[in-house]
C-alpha cells in the first residue's frame, strides 16, 4: 500500500509538472501578432494584411483568431510544448476579395490550420512567432503588437443609426495613445486630456479611469459634441480588438463604440 501511494503521488506530481511547462510555453505566445513574413518551400508569399491572436484556454489549449486577408477566422490548437495540432472545426466569415487576395488566404488558412509547431525567436529586439507546417513546408511569421506601438486616430464612432465614419474635413480628429505607465493621453476634439487605464492584452480587456483635461471650448459645435461622445464610449470601453492597423473599442455587450487606424 505504501509503495502504491508513492508511485501515485510520483504520477501526480510529474504531471503537474508537464502541465505547468505546458502551460508555462504556451502563454508566451498570448497576445495579438501581425503577420511579417510567409514563405512556401523557401519561397516568399506575398502579402497585404494577415493577424492572430491567441489566448490560452482553463484546458490549457489555445484559442485562435485573426484576420486572413479577406476574412476573419477562429479554432482552437491543442498544444504539447512547442508541438500544435488543430482541432476540428476552424470556421471563417464568407467574405469576397481580389483574386490575389484570396489566394493569399487559401495558403495562409492551409498554414495555419496544417500547423504542427511554433518557436520564438528574437530579432532586431523584436519578439518574433514562427508557425510550421512541415507537411507543405510552410512558415508564418509574426511580430507582437501591441496597442501601444502607436498614436490612434478617430475614424468612426458609434450614433443613433449605427457606427458612422467622421469627415476630418469638418472637425480635427481625436486621439489616443497608451503609455507604459498605464496612461492614456491624446487630443478629444477639443482639448488634450490624460487619464489612467487597465489593459489585460492576452483576453482583449481593456477599461479607463475618469481623468483631466483642459478646459478649453473654443472648438464648432460639432466638435463639442465629438468630444463629448468621445469620452463617453471611452467610459463604457470594456473590450477592444486589434486588427492590422485597425483598433476597435467595444462595450461590455460587444457593441462598437470606437474605431482608430494608427
Amino acid at each position: 500500500m505504501k509503495k502504491i501511494k508513492i508511485f501515485t503521488a510520483v504520477m501526480s506530481f510529474a504531471m503537474l509538472a508537464f502541465l505547468g511547462c505546458k502551460s508555462k510555453d504556451t502563454k508566451q505566445i498570448e497576445g495579438d501578432w501581425n503577420l511579417v513574413q510567409y514563405k512556401i518551400n523557401e519561397k516568399q508569399v506575398e502579402f497585404s494584411c494577415a493577424t492572430i491572436s491567441l489566448l490560452q484556454d482553463e484546458n490549457l489549449n489555445i484559442k485562435v483568431s485573426g484576420f486572413s486577408g479577406v476574412n476573419s477566422f477562429s479554432g482552437l490548437y491543442k498544444a504539447n510544448g512547442k508541438k500544435l495540432i488543430a482541432e476540428p472545426g476552424f470556421i471563417s466569415t464568407k467574405m469576397m476579395g481580389s483574386k490575389e487576395d484570396m489566394e493569399f488566404e487559401r495558403l495562409f488558412l492551409n498554414s495555419a490550420v496544417g500547423a504542427d509547431s511554433w518557436k520564438t525567436k528574437k530579432q532586431n529586439g523584436k519578439i518574433l512567432l514562427c508557425i510550421y507546417n512541415s507537411t507543405e513546408n510552410s512558415e508564418l511569421i509574426f511580430a507582437k503588437a501591441s496597442i501601444k506601438d502607436a498614436t490612434w486616430t478617430l475614424t468612426a464612432i458609434l450614433k443613433n443609426n449605427g457606427v458612422q465614419s467622421i469627415d476630418a474635413d469638418q472637425t480635427e480628429l481625436p486621439t489616443l495613445t497608451f503609455n507604459e505607465e498605464n496612461t492614456a493621453s491624446g487630443f478629444s476634439g477639443v482639448n488634450y486630456y490624460t487619464m489612467d487605464y487597465n489593459l489585460y492584452e492576452a483576453a482583449k480587456k481593456l477599461s479607463f479611469k475618469p481623468g483631466a483635461s483642459t478646459l478649453m471650448d473654443s472648438g464648432s459645435k460639432e466638435a463639442q459634441e465629438l468630444e463629448q461622445q468621445f469620452y463617453i464610449y471611452l467610459d463604457q470601453t470594456a473590450t477592444y480588438s486589434l486588427f492590422g492597423n485597425t483598433l476597435t473599442l467595444r462595450s461590455k455587450d460587444g457593441k462598437t463604440l470606437l474605431e482608430f487606424t494608427k
